[in-house]
């Protein structure tokens, strides 16, 4: 049997076969390997922009994307493995409208009912989430034709499930012409490429997870489990001989909190707090759900110290950017995933109104199998879809992406979905400031 290794050789091949000058999906094949900036301590990361390809993969005009593009890690070949299936998944994701446009169902609910009796459709409780009855403009009924699209059900093979199309692929006025629009845009949150579609699946499914927990604890006002973890001595493990580290943690504050909740996996944040230097950035976080809590730990880690990473850098490369963010939260009105990271890096954290968790603990699982079958039990209409493209057949990478309507997806930051029945169990949003996530 051939065992390919996921060396640097390897990564290197497949980084030059996705690039180039004429078919490569980054613009002018070009990347930036990062430099920590003073104090962080020195690690990999890599960032690029895609190319101007939404103009073949869309009808009509897209704006300009900021993808958010980014591989981490200690050495350099995890860095560049995770770039590049960041990459791969986020093309994948911009792209899928054209490998499943010959799909789409452009109907009525009560139409769709009789037609697709067989398939599971998600119900219009999970569907008016960001409107209510009064916006007459944006609400669907029974009677309203919008596009579908026919997923895999995640548990039961013979079935599918019918989702909103907007809820699956980025919103453009030329796709969802001649129907209400239901949400601002649809994210790649729920999508993962790995190199196995087992292990795509399963990290699709736990991003989804994350994210509903995030939602929770930061709208919501679920309160997390502090981790008492020992700050300094994980950060010298991660980080030998490292002459920085004493001024990061002189500088900084270090956080972990455990919002698993009602999940079967672990979900941690890491909050990175500025101690009262003024010119260091005030506030970031980064969240990452797993089977395995120390793997949680120091990946929302890295998350959290590569968005510091993105906030000292923004500071200079669009100095006039971070200038016009204000300092008066009642004024942020973001629509994107950008204004809010250095809004809160300018600003520090806000005051959040905390309650105690009242949703049921899971015990924790450690394989898919286990976490399908919990899975089960939160929702009916979980579906998904392998959106390999075929630029990437025979190099290892196997896209997935799944939709979890009883969960709470990701939003844009100042439009969270008040009308999710997620949001009702548990009382309603208490803080309705924009989330921090990049």
């Amino acid at each position: 049997m051939i065992n390919i290794k996921n060396n640097l050789e390897y990564n290197l091949l497949r980084q030059r076969i996705l690039g180039g000058a004429i078919t490569g999906i980054w613009k002018k094949d070009t990347f930036f390997i990062g430099e920590s900036s003073y104090p962080v301590m020195n690690y990999n990361y890599i960032t690029a922009n895609f190319t101007n390809f939404e103009k073949f993969a869309f009808p009509g005009y897209v704006p300009p994307i900021n993808y958010h593009l980014s591989g981490y890690g200690l050495s350099y070949n995890k860095a560049l493995s995770a770039f590049l299936g960041e990459s791969t998944e986020r093309y994948s994701f911009s792209v899928l409208y054209q490998n499943i446009k010959h799909n789409i169902i452009y109907s009525d609910y009560q139409n769709l009912q009789k037609k697709y009796s067989n398939c599971y459709i998600v119900p219009l409780n999970y569907i008016n989430i960001y409107f209510s009855k009064e916006d007459k403009e944006n609400y669907i009924t029974k009677k309203d034709p919008i596009r579908w699209i026919a997923l895999n059900s995640l548990f039961d093979i013979n079935k599918k499930v019918l989702v909103p199309l907007q809820f699956y692929i980025m919103y453009t006025n030329s796709i969802f012409k001649n129907e209400k629009r239901i949400v601002n845009s649809a994210t790649s949150t729920g999508t993962a490429s790995q190199e196995s579609f087992d292990k795509s699946l399963e990290n699709a499914i736990v991003e989804f997870l994350q994210i509903d927990s995030f939602n929770l604890w930061w709208y919501g006002g679920l309160r997390g489990k502090n981790l008492n973890i020992d700050t300094e001595g994980l950060l010298k493990e991660l980080f030998p001989n490292n002459n920085r580290l004493w001024m990061f943690l002189k500088k900084f504050t270090v956080n972990f909190i455990d919002i698993s909740f009602d999940k079967a996996i672990n979900v941690v944040v890491c909050e990175i707090t500025s101690n009262s230097d003024s010119k260091l950035p005030k506030y970031v976080v980064g969240v990452q759900g797993g089977f395995c809590l120390n793997k949680c730990i120091e990946r929302s880690f890295f998350e959290c110290v590569t968005v510091l990473e993105y906030c000292f850098t923004q500071s200079w490369v669009e100095g006039s950017k971070f200038k016009k963010i204000s300092t008066n939260i009642d004024d942020l009105n973001v629509n994107n995933l950008d204004d809010n990271v250095l809004f809160y890096a300018k600003n520090g954290k806000p005051k959040l109104i905390k309650k105690e968790n009242i949703l049921r603990v899971s015990k924790k699982v450690t394989n898919l199998k286990d976490l399908l079958l919990n899975l089960k039990s939160i929702s009916k209409y979980a579906g998904y879809l392998n959106i390999t493209p075929p630029e990437f057949r025979n190099q290892n990478f196997e896209i997935c992406r799944v939709f979890i309507p009883e969960l709470l997806p990701i939003s844009l930051p100042s439009y969270p979905p008040y009308y999710h029945p997620r949001y009702s169990k548990i009382g309603s949003i208490i803080n309705n400031v924009p989330h921090p996530l990049a």
